[in-house]
This record gives C-alpha cells, sequence and structure tokens, in this order.
C-alpha cells in the first residue's frame, strides 16, 4: 500500500471512529433521558400540565409553555401538510412505531393522531441530532485545544457518562436543543464567528426563555484583543434578540395555571441540609443499575479534584467566563431550583467543558498516586519473557 492510500484508509478509520462513538454516546445519553422520562406523559395529576401533548397545544402551565415554540411551530407546518401526505406519513409511524413503543407509549391512544405522531417523531429526531450535533462540538472544541485524537474521544465518552446524571429529577426536549445552541454559540465566538455565534442566540433564545442569560456570560470569553466596544456591540445585538423572542413567546399565555418561576426554596433547604441527600442512587442511565447522584461522594469528590487541577491549568478568560455564566445560575437554582436538578444550570455547561478540557490530557497525572513507584515496561514479567536477549538485557 503506498502513502498516499494508507493516508485515505487511516482518515477513513478517524472518520469511522469518530462517527460511531458519537453514535453511542448519543444513544446512551438520549435512551437515558427518554427511558425514565419519555416526554412527560406518564403524570395523572390534573396539576402537572407539563406533558409534550400540553406543550405542543400551548394548553401547558406557565413556566414551561414558554418553551413550546419547537413543538408548536412542529404541530403548525404538520398541519398544513395535505390530507394524504399526513395519512402517509402517519401509516409509516404506525409501520415503524417502535420509537412510541420504547418511549411514548404512556400517550393515551385517543390522541395519536397524524399530526400528533409525526410531531412527536420529528422532536423525537431533532433530539437526537442536536445531542450528536452537541457532542460532535465538544469533541471539536477538544480537538481545538490541543487534544489527541484519543482524548478528545475520551473526553467525548466521559462527557457521555457524566451528563446523564443530571436528569435525576426531570429532562425536557428543550434541554438537548438548548446544550446545542449554547455549544455552537461557544464555538463560533471562540473561532472569532460573531455573526454566527449571534444567529445561534437569536434561534436557540426562542427554545428557552432564560437563554439571555448565555451572552452576558460570553462576552467574558472573548480574547483580550477584542476592543470593549466591539464586545458590547455584540452583547447589545445579542441581548435585543433574546428579549425580542422572549416576549414573543411569553405572550399569549395568561389564562394559563402557574408563574414564570417556581419557588422551592424552603424545600430545597431541607433536601441540603440532610445527609440521606448525599447518599442517593438513581435509575436514570439504566433500569435496575443504580448510579450514584452528582451530589453523592462518588461522583463529586474526584469532580472536584479533577476541576480544582484543571482550573489551575485554564486560562483567565476560561475561568472569568465560568465564573460568570455559573454564580447567577447558583443564585437563582438556591430559591426556583428543585432538589438536585443539575440540568437547571446547563447555561453554565459550555464553561464547564472549557475548564475541563485543560485537564483531559493529564488525567493519569491529577489521580496518580505521588508514592507509586514509575514501573518500566522491562518491569512487566509478560514484555521481558517475550523480548529477544539483547533488548532483555537493555
Amino acid at each position: 500500500m503506498n502513502s498516499t492510500a494508507k493516508l485515505w484508509v487511516l482518515a477513513f478509520c478517524r472518520f469511522s471512529i469518530v462517527l460511531v462513538t458519537l453514535l453511542i454516546c448519543t444513544a446512551n445519553i438520549t435512551n437515558s433521558a427518554l427511558l425514565t422520562w419519555g416526554f412527560h406523559e406518564d403524570q395523572n395529576s390534573a396539576n402537572y400540565q407539563i406533558t409534550f401533548y400540553e406543550m405542543m397545544n400551548g394548553t401547558a402551565r406557565k413556566p414551561f409553555v414558554y418553551r413550546s415554540s419547537f413543538p408548536r411551530g412542529v404541530k403548525w407546518a404538520v398541519s398544513r401538510l395535505g390530507p394524504d401526505l399526513q395519512e402517509k406519513l402517519y401509516t409509516q409511524v404506525k409501520k415503524h412505531d417502535a420509537i412510541r413503543r420504547l418511549y411514548f407509549n404512556r400517550l393515551p391512544d385517543k390522541y395519536w393522531t397524524p399530526i400528533v405522531a409525526v410531531t412527536y417523531y420529528v422532536t423525537y429526531f431533532t433530539v437526537v441530532a442536536a445531542m450528536f450535533l452537541s457532542l460532535w462540538l465538544i469533541y471539536r472544541l477538544a480537538r481545538a485545544h490541543a487534544l489527541k485524537f484519543g482524548q478528545a474521544l475520551g473526553f467525548v465518552v466521559a462527557f457521555s457518562l457524566i451528563y446523564p446524571l443530571t436528569f435525576q429529577e426531570s429532562a425536557f426536549y428543550y434541554d438537548f436543543l438548548e446544550l446545542l445552541g449554547l455549544f455552537a454559540a461557544c464555538s463560533f465566538l471562540l473561532r472569532r464567528q460573531m455573526l454566527a455565534c449571534t444567529i445561534c442566540i437569536a434561534l436557540a433564545s426562542f427554545n428557552k426563555e432564560t437563554f439571555f442569560l448565555a451572552p452576558l456570560a460570553l462576552v467574558f470569553l472573548h480574547e483580550r484583543d477584542v476592543s470593549l466596544r466591539a464586545r458590547v456591540g455584540w452583547l447589545g445585538l445579542q441581548l435585543a434578540c433574546c428579549l425580542a423572542s422572549r416576549h414573543l413567546i411569553t405572550t399569549g399565555y395568561d389564562a394559563n395555571i402557574g408563574s414564570a418561576v417556581e419557588f422551592h426554596l424552603f424545600d430545597n433547604v431541607r433536601f441540603w441540609i440532610n445527609p440521606k441527600s448525599y447518599l442517593i442512587f438513581w435509575n436514570v442511565i439504566s433500569k435496575g443499575v443504580p448510579t450514584p447522584s452528582v451530589q453523592n461522594p462518588l461522583i463529586i469528590v474526584p469532580l472536584i479534584v479533577y476541576f480544582l487541577a484543571a482550573w489551575r491549568m485554564a486560562g483567565t478568560r476560561y475561568r472569568h467566563y465560568l465564573h460568570a455564566a455559573l454564580w447567577p445560575l447558583v443564585a437563582l437554582f438556591i430559591p426556583f431550583g428543585y432538589f438536585d436538578e443539575v440540568r437547571a444550570l446547563s447555561l453554565a455547561f459550555p464553561a464547564l467543558t472549557l475548564i475541563a478540557l485543560h485537564g483531559a490530557n493529564r488525567f493519569t497525572d491529577i489521580f496518580s498516586s505521588a508514592t507509586e513507584p514509575v514501573k518500566m515496561a522491562g518491569d512487566s514479567p509478560l514484555v521481558s519473557a517475550t523480548l529477544p536477549d539483547a533488548q532483555r538485557e537493555t
């Protein structure tokens, strides 16, 4: 095989490895969330009112109904299709109905009409695509921060193992769309493609009414040579887009029950001062296989050790970005969050990821024992026994 052919083969191998890894990681994350929560069809309380069916009809309670732009848009588009095309798509859905049986079987059959079925499936595949693209952007960020091929893949796999643990209390379709918007905006800003970054922020702001906090944090991620005038100018444009979309997606729901925020301060205080809250195990990732919660010492202690080491190696602007993204969310999480619903801190996930990238290539050094002796290859009986005499002597 000549050198050119070898390069093509290796390039195809790298492409295949990345693609398969991203698909497996996407499957792990989406399957974990949907097997546990679906699209919230299993709630029987009349006051619950946050099912996907109610979201697409605009009858969900506030503030969840403010996040119904995507399903309502999809439903509107499907309803504009001709009856013949709707029926054809519905026939295909019923013919390959494994997704509904697996994730959405708790929705009563009387609601499973052609428009509803197609809307469900379009949203499902959008969720999968958003998660796949988010992982791809994380891989690209890892490569851009000098991680080798294997290290970048390992980082993506680690993210896919930790991220489902944030679904302990709940998970919604809009979480995945939000994650894609966050990482896309962050990636474009790091590449100084500010128009693309602003477009991403404008589009993502229709997904959730709190997205305006994202550009407020991203302004600290600019490099030093970017002038204050440019930073403020782009921030002003991005905030204007977010405020305009916020007005649009929150208008027209005065008759819906609920309020703009949910107050859980006293419930949260009781939860966090209870020692049992730090010993919780969940079945989020796989039924019958308990996994520790994020605040469990099995998770939080290694994370703290790792992030402290990565923090020391991270640049100043990354630290400022994390401060700007995380602490306002923590302040809001205390009164308005719900127990250990870590997904509420999702606007800070790109900042946490950028910090974590700075420790990925030193993962072994961070957790290695200081008293552990360095072991040479020749010290291994298996390796030594298989080496020729000359190499064994050396």
